[in-house]
């Protein structure tokens, strides 16, 4: 007979499982990571969406209390490979995390087995593949972004070492002040499904189609498809402004990692980086200066 539980189960019906870890927030407080399991939860975040994956407990060393409230957290991060068994055997339905195995990533993230793409052989519709979008946009960023809204979430991304070095918690605000400015013109949080409709610019920095070859538009769009990411997501848009920053010196990295104050860093990202008309630069300024007190306080 197949098991049904850990306590049932004494290792007759061992099965081993690789998976990518896609939630670290156990709202328990005890450690246990959400993956999706290669060969057992579909790719599809339709089928199998975020809330539907079951919390994997995670082996803890002797040296931690092994309680709750007792002991730290563990370390393993959004994404990570890792690898464990199942405590009910065949059933697959209670993981134990046993370790994580090291892969390489850059900022470019290599999705070519993506598990946040629909299947191609599914209805492509226009409003199906909006909805679709939509889920999978948000599996995305509640994967890998932290935060109860899109400003908190910007910022706590370029803090974070999602990034090769990150910002400074003032340099971060003068970046997400920009954003603020830039993409809430129909929302009172940051839109990265903003568009100006007279200009034809879009997301979170207002990527303009009118100048270059490809225009950043459309290389926002290039660095969406070339990373299996979906183009409307937080993440990908927030990966995207770090690709910039290291391809393009000109868009002023040194500048704002230089600044010293929220003023001088919501300055320089507006500079450099977003380059807008003339006469926004106070609301920017004063969107920055709100967040880094909020963030200071959360």
């Amino acid at each position: 007979m197949i098991p049904t539980t850990e306590i049932e189960y004494y290792g007759d019906h061992q099965r081993w499982f690789i998976g990518t870890v896609i939630d670290i927030n156990d709202p328990l407080e005890i450690g246990r990571l959400k993956v999706r399991i290669f060969g057992i939860h579909s790719s599809d975040t339709v089928d199998i969406p975020l809330g539907d994956l079951p919390w994997a407990q995670v082996v803890a060393p002797i040296t931690e209390g092994g309680s709750s409230g007792i002991g730290t957290n563990t370390g393993i991060k959004p994404l990570a490979q890792v690898y464990g068994i199942f405590l009910d055997g065949k059933n697959s339905q209670l993981p134990l995390v046993l370790g994580s195995i090291p892969k390489y990533e850059s900022i470019n993230f290599d999705r070519s087995e993506s598990n946040y793409l629909p299947q191609q052989n599914r209805s492509t519709s226009s409003e199906s593949m909006k909805n679709r979008n939509k889920l999978i946009a948000k599996d995305v960023d509640d994967a890998n972004l932290i935060g109860s809204n899109n400003k908190e979430r910007a910022y706590n991304f370029f803090i974070s070492d999602a990034i090769v070095v990150p910002f400074e918690p003032h340099q971060a605000a003068g970046i997400v002040g920009n954003m603020v400015i830039e993409s809430q013109l129909s929302t009172r949080d940051i839109n990265p499904n903003e568009t100006n409709d007279a200009e034809g610019s879009y997301g979170i920095c207002q990527w303009n189609p009118g100048s270059g070859n490809p225009s950043r538009f459309a290389q926002l769009h290039n660095f969406a498809k070339d990373n299996n990411l979906p183009v409307n997501s937080m993440y990908c848009q927030l990966q995207f402004v770090m690709h910039e920053f290291y391809k393009h010196g000109y868009l002023g990295l040194e500048e704002l990692r230089a600044a010293e104050d929220v003023r001088s860093a919501t300055l320089a990202f507006e500079r450099l980086f977003e380059r807008p008309a003339e006469g926004s630069s106070a609301k920017r300024i004063s969107e920055a200066e709100a967040i880094f007190n909020h963030m200071e306080t959360v």
